[in-house]
């Protein structure tokens, strides 16, 4: 993890408890968002729990397990505790690990074609009851009976709020990998790359992990906000990845650049350029559509939400350009 003394207090005027403290990410050379970053309070407890989840639900020696000792790898601390910062902690382990386990499963099925990724899918999906007979997994995949597991917790610690859970993890597994092929314009790609990178999901999981709920009036409000900041996130995540994933051997490689190269008939190192003046827009984008919004009255829970969401953002970029696994110069 980061040393403290990089490490600042809450802003002052925080909407969010006192859960987490910022980073300095305009420290990091490669970092360019606008928005700011910030390390959950419970990062060491978040980080243990991870690590045992992957034992739980992956096997030594696998590419997955080593995908997942990489990720993890990164000083500067694990995405979740940079990205979901805002969450209390007790709840923020809970979705930590159930995320994992989903982060472990894209590992496997990225390598698939996508004919036999979307039958793993299914099998996942099967996980993701509101009732868990967890007995039914303990002879299924390392994936299902960690899964249910960690459900379970996440059920029983918010019981009332489950079936919206439930329905959002199911609504991730079945379009997060729903179409084959590659893209080849850039206005097709990114609403799928919004649901591809997981960012409905992490969305819906930070009003869950500050125990929020909006009303639809109040999410409707925010909604053209969320999309553009979901924009940015796998965007982001394309920029960074871009050197690890060009070369490989997959059926559908997704990434932004390769989808500008295609669009624009143009090199790897020019689409990387105009994907960054993407993500720079979106960040423009949602910054207005915050001002616009904030004209009229807001509550504090649609205050907090900026806020987390601009943390999630900022995060994620802090995360990406500190992360050992990104970092490969050509």
């Amino acid at each position: 993890m980061q040393v403290a003394s990089t490490y600042s207090p809450v802003c002052p005027g925080s909407t969010i408890p006192s859960v987490f403290e910022t980073v300095q990410g305009n420290k990091v050379p490669v970092f360019f968002s606008r928005y700011p970053a910030g390390i959950s309070i419970a990062a060491r407890e978040v980080e243990d729990a991870v690590r045992k989840i992957d034992e739980e639900a992956s096997e030594e020696g696998t590419r997955e397990r080593h995908q997942a000792i990489v990720r993890h790898a990164n000083p500067y601390g694990s995405f979740f505790t940079i990205g979901h910062c805002s969450a209390f902690p007790e709840r923020l382990v809970l979705f930590s690990t159930l995320a994992e386990v989903l982060w472990l499963h894209d590992d496997v099925t990225e390598e698939m074609d996508h004919a036999s990724a979307c039958r793993e899918h299914d099998e996942m999906l099967k996980v993701l009851q509101l009732n868990i007979d967890q007995s039914i997994f303990e002879s299924g995949s390392m994936r299902q009976k960690a899964l249910a597991v960690v459900l379970q917790k996440a059920i029983d610690i918010d019981p009332k709020e489950a079936p919206t859970m439930i329905k959002e993890l199911r609504k991730y597994l079945a379009t997060f990998d729903c179409i084959g092929g590659d893209f080849t314009q850039m206005e097709d790609y990114m609403p799928y790359r919004i649901a591809n990178s997981g960012y409905w999901m992490s969305s819906y999981f930070i009003r869950w992990g500050m125990n929020m709920t909006l009303t639809e009036e109040e999410y409707a409000s925010v909604e053209q906000f969320d999309i553009a900041m979901g924009n940015v996130v796998g965007l982001t995540n394309d920029y960074f990845s871009w050197n690890v994933e060009k070369d490989s051997q997959t059926d559908r490689l997704r990434n932004g650049v390769m989808v500008l190269m295609k669009e624009h008939q143009t090199t790897a190192d020019a689409a990387k350029a105009m994907l960054l003046g993407v993500i720079v827009e979106q960040e423009s984008l949602a910054a207005k559509l915050k001002e616009e919004r904030l004209k009229k009255p807001a509550s504090k829970k649609i205050l907090q939400y900026f806020e987390a969401i601009e943390l999630y953002v900022g995060g994620s970029c802090y995360w990406h350009s500190t992360a050992p696994r990104y970092q490969i110069f050509e």
